[in-house]
């Protein structure tokens, strides 16, 4: 992470035979491209965006998701010009909701959870938990805090990419109280692993 990143912009995107084409929305060099075939929910985190001296977290529009469609020619850290492509996000039908691996949502999960009720937020995947968007910045969110379907929660890194959690929603509507928070800033977590409790 780094004391340079100022903010977030959004990734311009357009539709053409199927797929989302993810556009870059200034001029600057790009880095930190999701892994091919990954899947990337609405809103989510898709690269790093450095415009001059300062870094930005580049993230998807709230209605474009999708599996990642990468050229793997690409080098790590390429520059970018307004509009041009970054990546695809592909719409197959056959692709199953269940497969999707993003939060998920369970009524208990791990030691620690098990006689929590509320929903239970867990990692979908192993990596390095974050609570913040950079080291001198506030907590996405706290214990007590009232948050919406879309509500970024914290940051999954794996492999210098970083990952956002975002609350989905549950079954009993889009709103929810952070009840209780189980891991801590820069904590190494594993897959399936509670993060969150949402009441």
């Amino acid at each position: 992470m780094t004391n340079a990143k100022s903010g977030s912009l959004t990734a311009l995107a357009e539709f053409r035979d199927s797929q989302y084409i993810v556009l870059a929305p200034a001029v600057g060099n790009f880095s930190s491209m999701p892994q091919p075939g990954a899947y990337l929910p609405g809103g989510s985190f898709v690269g790093r965006l450095k415009i001059l001296n300062t870094f930005y977290d580049l993230c998807l529009p709230g209605d474009v998701s999708g599996l990642v469609v990468t050229d793997s020619e690409k080098d790590f850290v390429f520059p970018v010009e307004y509009g041009q492509e970054l990546f695809r996000l592909d719409q197959e039908k056959s692709f199953l909701e269940s497969e999707k691996p993003t939060v998920q949502l369970i009524s208990k999960t791990g030691e620690d959870a098990e006689s929590e009720a509320g929903c239970v937020i867990t990692a979908f995947t192993s990596g390095i938990f974050y609570a913040k968007p950079g080291p001198d910045s506030p907590p996405f969110v706290a214990v007590g805090q009232e948050i919406k379907k879309g509500k970024t929660l914290g940051l999954i890194e794996v492999m210098k990419t970083f990952n956002y959690i975002s609350f989905p929603g549950t079954d009993k509507g889009d709103a929810g109280i952070i009840k209780k928070i189980y891991v801590k800033d820069s904590q190494e977590v594993k897959l399936g692993q509670a993060l969150f409790l949402i009441d």
